[in-house]
């Protein structure tokens, strides 16, 4: 009689050697979707800053009392979301809520230029 198949003990060692790869493998799979969860987040904030900038300059006369003084601007989302500057529908990766109610601070530099922070 001539049988073609794995034996229990052929099975349960490819079993074993299955679940010791797949624990091995795991907490590297962890870390590369936190990586890429951190790179997303930091891709959204810097699009976000960038059309939060174009929004300021674009409206330059309203803040120029703060561009002139090195003040602190501050932006909510909502404002460039209702400009059209930014997308209303953008997820934040970190909280998996809408970026709606965040706000953007900009320190005005001695030199004009604007340096952003984002709160979420």
């Amino acid at each position: 009689m001539n049988n073609k198949g794995f034996t229990l003990i052929e099975l349960t060692a490819i079993i074993v050697v299955l679940v010791a790869i797949f624990l091995v493998s795991f907490p590297s799979l962890l870390g590369l979707a936190k990586d890429n969860e951190e790179k997303q987040y930091n891709n959204m904030v810097d699009n976000i800053c960038t059309a939060g900038k174009e929004y300021i300059y674009s409206n330059i006369e309203k803040y120029s009392e703060e561009m002139q003084n090195s003040g602190i601007i501050q932006i909510y989302v909502n404002t460039l979301i209702s400009y059209g500057n930014v997308d209303g529908s953008i997820i934040n990766p970190k909280t998996d809520e809408s970026i709606n109610k965040d706000t953007l601070e900009y320190k005005v530099l001695s030199d004009k230029s604007l340096n952003c922070t984002y709160r979420d």
